[in-house]
């Protein structure tokens, strides 16, 4: 996933990455961008690049998100 790559690189050693990923298989549309994903596929594009990963269930989304948003935790 190139926005895991360009997080790498952007963090300096020891940074941390904190963010909301939508917990809902790929979307390819033509009127939306393709987003979504399962949490192992998230885990395959983070852990490889960090040292440190942690995505859990959101416990404070919006109500018309609740239960479709992964929370990420991530150190180089």
């Amino acid at each position: 996933m190139a926005y895991a790559q360009k997080m790498n690189e952007l963090l300096l050693e020891g940074g941390i990455l904190a963010g909301v990923l939508f917990n809902f298989p790929v979307v390819h549309d033509s009127e939306k961008r393709p987003f979504g994903g399962t949490k192992e596929e998230y885990l395959a594009y983070f852990e490889p690049l960090f040292s440190h990963v942690k995505i859990e269930n959101c416990y404070n989304s919006i109500a018309p998100r609740a239960g479709k948003e992964y929370f990420l935790l991530a150190q180089k």
